[in-house]
């Protein structure tokens, strides 16, 4: 092992995945197929940082007959044998039609926090100017 790594750091990685779920199915279909994989990350040893649903897009190909699908992204740490079982998942069950897991490197995490701090500003901003033109027309 190396100076100053820990074995434990080397363990926990931070991940993402995306999947398309069916766009064929309702809503109240989907919930439960996102709930699931949450419940199976954190059951294998992993935690959720976050949980982006997208929703309903359009494929840039039909899929399996499908020409929508619901788009889930996962923001996630864990061991890296986490991310075979959770393709695994993925793979036998009939109504995801898609997925794909990336390593988050450190420089893309501080990126995408950047990011969404930028977004949050911005729709502050915007309620402030809202809440000011309101005002102003009473």
């Amino acid at each position: 092992m190396l100076p100053g790594i820990h074995r434990t750091n080397m363990a926990e990685k931070r991940y993402e995945t995306t999947f398309i779920i069916k766009g064929s199915l309702e809503d109240k279909e989907i919930d439960p197929l996102v709930a699931k994989t949450e419940d199976f990350i954190q059951k294998n040893g992993g935690s959720i940082l976050e949980m982006e649903r997208w929703g309903r897009r359009k494929l840039a190909y039909v899929i399996g007959r499908e020409t929508q699908g619901f788009y889930v992204s996962a923001h996630f740490t864990g061991p890296g044998s986490l991310v075979s079982r959770l393709e695994r998942m993925f793979t036998l069950d009939e109504n995801v039609i898609r997925f794909l897991t990336l390593q988050m490197p450190e420089s893309a995490v501080k990126g995408r926090v950047a990011m969404k701090k930028r977004a949050e500003e911005v729709a502050m901003k915007q309620r402030e100017a809202a809440a000011q033109a309101s005002e102003s027309v009473i």
